[in-house]
């Protein structure tokens, strides 16, 4: 069971980041349930997405999670996630119309979202490359502007210490 994570905090910096350029939506969730080594199944990685796009106010977004073809993430491709440089810090610092974020503002994000390179995470991609593999985005027209150039993002992120699990999406163009 998920339970979302909310608080004056966590508002306080999603409308920070928004003030200051940043593209991500995002939300987190607590996992309810046993404790365990096993990571929560694909299953509850969509409920989260769904979570996600239902949230999202504006504009409208065709969704069809039943389409999505999720790729779990290999631990090298799980720490570049957090890598000083690695792509997910250059999409969060150099969306189309800049941004007046910066490094630690990155680090704070993850920090907050749980997504801390050393806790054995868990990652699913949910569109992977649009120019590799653009079947795989087609189940919403939510990722449509950033197939034009700037790119697409879409993961769910377990972090077993911490019991949470994360969605982070963008898609946008000039």
């Amino acid at each position: 069971m998920l339970t979302r994570v909310e608080s004056p905090d966590m508002e306080a910096m999603r409308r920070r980041l928004w003030h200051a350029g940043c593209v991500f939506d995002f939300v987190l969730y607590r996992v309810e349930g046993p404790e365990g080594p096993d990571a929560p199944g694909t299953e509850i990685h969509r409920q989260a997405l769904a979570g996600l796009f239902a949230q999202l106010e504006w504009p409208a977004q065709d969704v069809q999670l039943g389409r999505a073809c999720p790729r779990r993430l290999d631990p090298l491709e799980v720490r570049a996630l957090a890598e000083e440089g690695g792509p997910l810090e250059r999409a969060f610092l150099d969306p189309p119309y800049g941004t007046k974020l910066d490094r630690k503002d990155f680090r704070d994000w993850l920090a907050t979202l749980c997504v801390l390179p050393d806790d054995d995470l868990e990652a699913v991609d949910w569109v992977g490359n649009p120019d590799d593999e653009p079947e795989r985005s087609t189940w919403s027209d939510y990722f449509d502007a950033g197939k034009e150039w700037w790119g697409i993002w879409c993961l769910t992120v377990f972090n077993p210490r911490c019991r949470t699990l994360c969605v982070l999406a963008a898609s946008t163009t000039d």
